[in-house]
Parts: C-alpha cells; sequence; structure tokens
C-alpha cells in the first residue's frame, strides 16, 4: 500500500500517472475509486479478485483520507496491508493518519517561494512580483506555479465577492490572508486574470502558444 500526498498535485500526479503505466505494461487491471464514494464492498472485490479475464489488479484511491473514511475500511486496510493498493491525496496527510495505516509514503510539496509569489500578488507590485515568480519557477516549475496561481485567483474572487466566510474548506488563518488580499483588487480585475490564465491554458493544451509557459506567466504578471 502506498499513500502519494502533499500540496504539489503536479508533481504528485505525474508520479501517479506513471505507476499506473507501470501496471498497464504489466498488463495489469487498473481499477479507480473517488474516496467519498468508494464502499466497503467495492474495495473489497477490488483488491482481492482477479478480474473477469484473470488479470491481477492496481487500485487507486482519490481523496480518501483528507476527511475521515469509514473505521470499516481503515481497519480492512490495516490488517491486510494490499501490496496493491494507491491512495492518492491532493494535500499533505499528517504522520499519524500514515501510521495508522502502517503504508509507505511519498510526499510531493511546493518549494516555500510558491506560497511568497502568490502573497505577493498586488496591483502595482508587479516588479516584486516578478522577481518572485522567477524564483519560484525556478526551485519548481512553470506548470506547478499556474496551477497554483490559478487556484489562488479563483480563492480571490470567492473572497472579493463573498469574503472568507466563501473560504471554508481552507484554514483560518489562510482564509483571513487571502481575504485582505482581495479587498486590493477590483472584482473587473479578478476576472480578467482568470481569463487570462484560462486562455494561456488553451493555447498551451492546443500548441498555439507565442512561447513557453514560464514567458507567458511573465507577462501575464507584468501586466497588475
Amino acid at each position: 500500500m502506498l499513500i502519494i500526498h502533499g500540496d504539489n498535485q503536479v508533481e504528485s500526479r505525474q508520479f501517479l500517472i506513471a505507476q499506473i503505466e507501470q501496471a498497464k505494461a504489466k498488463d495489469k487491471e487498473v481499477v479507480r475509486f473517488e474516496g467519498k464514494k468508494v464502499e466497503m464492498e467495492q474495495l473489497h472485490q477490488a483488491l482481492e479478485e482477479l478480474s473477469l479475464l484473470g488479470k491481477k489488479k492496481l487500485v487507486v484511491i482519490e481523496n480518501l483520507l483528507i476527511k475521515s473514511p469509514p473505521k470499516s475500511i481503515i481497519n480492512y486496510l490495516f490488517k491486510n496491508q494490499p501490496k496493491n493498493l494507491i491512495i492518492w491525496e491532493g494535500k499533505e496527510i499528517s504522520q499519524s493518519k500514515i501510521s495508522q495505516l502502517k503504508a509507505q509514503a511519498k510526499l510531493f510539496k511546493l518549494p516555500p517561494i510558491i506560497f511568497k509569489f502568490l502573497d505577493a500578488l498586488l496591483p502595482g507590485n508587479s516588479r516584486q512580483s516578478l522577481s518572485l515568480l522567477k524564483q519560484a519557477v525556478g526551485q519548481s516549475s512553470a506548470e506547478n506555479v499556474f496551477y497554483m496561481l490559478a487556484r489562488q485567483i479563483r480563492y480571490l474572487i470567492i473572497a472579493n465577492q463573498i469574503g472568507k466566510e466563501g473560504l471554508s474548506g481552507l484554514h483560518p488563518f489562510q482564509q483571513q490572508k487571502i481575504a485582505s488580499q482581495a479587498k486590493k483588487f477590483q472584482l473587473s480585475q479578478l476576472l480578467t486574470l482568470h481569463r487570462k490564465l484560462l486562455y494561456i491554458d488553451w493555447q498551451q493544451k492546443t500548441g498555439q502558444a507565442p512561447m513557453d509557459l514560464a514567458g507567458q506567466l511573465d507577462l501575464l504578471v507584468a501586466s497588475l
């Protein structure tokens, strides 16, 4: 049993995909579940029975541990220690939960400079933001920075319209910090940034971008 977790979702996803491709190359059937929907009977059947074609299986569950899963599932995993199971989590899971399952774990963390860059995103602060952006891309990747920037802009739009109450899934400290940052933007500015990010994403995915992703991020941040 392997737990893949951490806030660096780009790299953790890439690692998960690599594990899935390796399993397929060995002619294994890949069975995937969403953590909040998986039931004990489904999990038991997937982990312990061969497929209809007699193939071995790799079972992947996403976001099982972020919220407290049923005790029956935790007890089953602890008792059986299935080797053909990968649990992927989009956030860092506490060591106590990992120890509770006696599982192997691989942590993917974002460098702190990315969060400094996100905090520096303010109208009229493009010089500092560009400097931090360059460092963030250098220590991580343009893809990671893009993902986190897109998420931050979504949070800022919500906070600008609803306040910190709209950020109920975040830690109270994060809620307060994002709500304060959102007040320094006009809604029109945030919506424009969101549209530009969607357009950059479309250009990159369709091969129509005039430059690499890092260059497009530079131009976007310079426009603040």
